[in-house]
């Protein structure tokens, strides 16, 4: 590496190591050093990464950015579809014979977030050392691959496998895509990044609209199985199976608009911390050809800018290149080492913020799967209430509480740009709010107070996690960005798998009210914790 991007210093030494070349007349500017200590990077890639934000800026927000923000929804997109598919099929599955039946069904909830946790850290961390197009391509056509195959699962462990597998690539999705974006667009258009979280919420009305569909037309007959002979299927139990079948093919789709109709450029900011200058300017220059623009951007501008804070000599060499794809991740390879980690926590500033950060997914990350595993049976019960247990209530339900958490996208867009509230009282605003609709819907009774506290929730729910993972790529370094993402998106899905345990080992299952009352404790709680973030990244260039 050539330019020292990955060797963090700290405040002192950042003020004791000599500039060897450069003056107040050849550009060096002190607050620049200062603020690169401040942020934990290098001030040779705060140096380049400022001319690049100016590149940017000079861009526009065109075509381009728009197709990249499609491209990079599918992400979002897939990572609910499949979440929220597994759910709404396990009833199905757990009738079948060859399958295990309710609770231990939820398992395959546990196996999928065995491919989710180390997907999240693979291709997180692997952004930051192979580039951030390696896993944009990968994610969407692995989850795709084995998610199709699930509907062929002849028992409970090839199914368990291959849901494992569809996890890996399905894992990294939300670490790469939204830190992808923010990377290609002008800082005053951050925002949008928030609004990407409208995808999550429509693979959650696709995946319900789908599920509804087939298990509504094609499941057996629960009620009857046991008596005269009567068993559950493969043959007349194929709803769920055909759920499988078209979300792994729309999948599929959707990974060959992304590869072949809106292919990506490397993001010009991995490529200036990698030294690779030439790159980064050639790939500005084809977004102002798409957007229609014209930009004057030189690799000399970026030495000339870095220069002054050049350490030793060779600092402003370019990184060699015409590798073969195998050398580079051999090259890749040696560069493999702990700087990323090290950079995440070299201030006390970002010691506190990546810690508190990892705290806040995790605690996200129990909650919000332990009341989606459990809404299911929550409106199953609430359904026996008030007398309605047919399909279409329970599906009924999902579907229109999916439908609302589209509006919480677009409320959190708007209420990040407030300027008294900024992102961190967005997302407290938001959780705490979840977490209130939640034990409000414990006191439920009627079909209508049910749909009405679900659908508030799932708003308030989808705008927390949008504006959430907005904020982390915001405010993490960019020459860490890609393993600072890699880490909160892990821990959120370590906190996950402990869902499924729950919902078959504790006695919290015996009762439809007690996950709703955790979750809805985790979420108030951790939207307090919100409030002590120490950076507000309203306003605050991403670098």
């Amino acid at each position: 590496m050539t330019a020292s991007v990955t060797s963090q210093p700290s405040r002192d030494d950042a003020e004791k190591l000599p500039v060897t070349k450069g003056d107040a007349s050849s550009g060096y500017d002190e607050s620049l050093e200062s603020r690169a200590a401040r942020e934990g990077i290098d001030a040779v890639y705060l140096a380049k990464v400022q001319v690049i934000n100016r590149a940017l800026a000079d861009c526009g927000f065109g075509r381009y950015q728009w197709q990249l923000f499609f491209s990079a929804g599918f992400g979002w997109f897939a990572d609910n579809i499949w979440l929220q598919a597994i759910a709404i099929v396990m009833p199905a599955i757990a009738n079948e014979q060859g399958f295990r039946p309710y609770p231990g069904i939820r398992m395959a909830t546990f196996a999928l977030y065995m491919g989710l946790i180390p997907g999240a850290f693979w291709w997180g961390m692997t952004a930051d050392v192979w580039g951030r197009r390696l896993a944009w391509n990968s994610t969407l056509f692995i989850g795709a691959v084995f998610g199709l195959a699930v509907g062929a699962s002849p028992n409970f462990y090839v199914l368990c496998v291959l849901l494992a597998l569809c996890g890996f690539g399905t894992g990294g999705n939300l670490p790469v895509d939204g830190a992808l974006f923010l990377e290609f667009i002008p800082n005053s258009y951050n925002y949008l990044l928030t609004l990407l979280s409208v995808w999550w919420a429509v693979g959650q009305v696709v995946a319900s609209l789908i599920c509804w569909a087939f298990l509504a037309k094609y499941s057996c007959d629960a009620t009857r199985i046991g008596i005269d002979g009567y068993q559950c299927t493969r043959e007349n139990n194929s709803g769920w199976r055909y759920s499988m079948y078209t979300l792994g093919a729309l999948m599929l789709f959707l990974w060959a608009i992304r590869f072949f109709v809106l292919p990506m450029h490397e993001s010009p900011k991995y490529l200036i911390a990698t030294g690779r200058d030439d790159e980064a300017v050639r790939v500005i220059q084809a977004i102002a050809k798409s957007n229609k623009r014209e930009v004057q951007l030189t690799t000399d501008d970026l030495r000339h800018a870095a220069e002054p804070y050049f350490r030793k000599e060779g600092d402003g060499a370019q990184k060699p290149s015409g590798f073969s794809t195998l050398q580079l991740i051999k090259l890749s390879f040696k560069e493999w080492n702990t700087d990323q980690f090290k950079t995440l926590f070299c201030t006390p500033r970002l010691a506190w913020s990546t810690s508190l950060l990892i705290f806040i997914y995790g605690a996200l990350g129990l909650a919000y799967p332990m009341y989606n595993a459990f809404l299911s049976g929550f409106l199953t019960s609430k359904g026996a209430e008030s007398g309605d247990t047919s399909i279409d209530y329970v599906y009924g339900g999902y579907t229109y509480q999916a439908a609302c958490g589209i509006i919480g996208s677009i409320a959190a867009a708007i209420l990040v740009q407030w300027g008294r509230g900024g992102r961190k009282f967005a997302m407290a605003f938001f959780t705490v709010g979840s977490g209130a609709f939640l034990f409000g819907l414990t006191a439920s009774r009627t079909q209508v107070q049910v749909n009405a506290l679900t659908c508030m929730a799932a708003l308030f729910q989808n705008a927390f996690y949008g504006v959430l993972y907005a904020y982390a790529p915001e405010v993490f370094p960019g020459t860490a960005r890609g393993t600072g993402d890699a880490l909160v998106s892990t821990a959120s899905r370590v906190t996950g798998l402990f869902a499924p345990i729950i919902a078959v080992y504790s006695p919290a299952a015996d009762s439809p009210n007690g996950p709703v009352y955790t979750a809805a404790a985790i979420f108030v709680a951790t939207g307090f914790s919100m409030m002590a973030l120490p950076i507000e990244s309203r306003g605050r260039d991403a670098l």
